[in-house]
């Protein structure tokens, strides 16, 4: 379901200008997210969650998923403001503050599972993943590090959004 077809999700997407705030980005994903990882499917969608409790680092959004009446984190989003793109130190810096949050949700939740990321800078995301048995974020398979745009990249982002809801469930 393309989601630039629905007028809010495009209000959103036009919002994103150089002088934006973060809380425009995070605005613009909690609404596509909604369409992919839906609650009669057992997701939730938190914004500025604690990974850890009593720990204040805190992720811009948090997908939860409950199986077995287990209520686990299963994907965070990291996003930075439109004024930050093109720098590189920036990329990293966000990158390495989701993976220092994975960390911190694997203390809580164990080694068991994979868990997923989205980093975003502006209207550009990269997807990685976590795997169980590793300390580093990997490309998503498929991805090779591309930086995808929200609406150029439209029909990519819908393709590994449905295949991150098909993991995770």
């Amino acid at each position: 379901m393309p989601y630039m077809q629905f007028p809010i999700i495009k209000a959103y997407y036009d919002r994103l200008k150089k002088d934006s705030i973060e809380a425009d980005v995070d605005s613009l994903w909690l609404n596509i997210l909604g369409l992919y990882f839906t609650v009669p499917n057992n997701y939730g969608l938190e914004l500025e969650t604690r990974t850890l409790q009593g720990i204040e680092q805190r992720a811009d959004i948090t997908i939860r998923y409950v199986r077995n009446a287990v209520f686990k984190k299963v994907i965070l989003v990291e996003d930075k403001r439109v004024a930050c793109e093109g720098q590189d130190a920036n990329w990293k810096a966000a990158v390495n503050q989701l993976k220092e949050y994975l960390k911190l949700v694997r203390t809580e939740q164990g080694r068991g599972n994979t868990l997923y990321a989205i980093v975003t800078v502006g209207q550009y995301s990269r997807f990685y993943f976590l795997a169980s048995d590793v300390d580093e974020l990997t490309d998503y398979p498929g991805t090779s590090g591309k930086a995808f745009e929200f609406k150029d990249d439209e029909i990519e982002i819908e393709n590994l959004l449905n295949k991150l809801a098909a993991k995770t469930s």
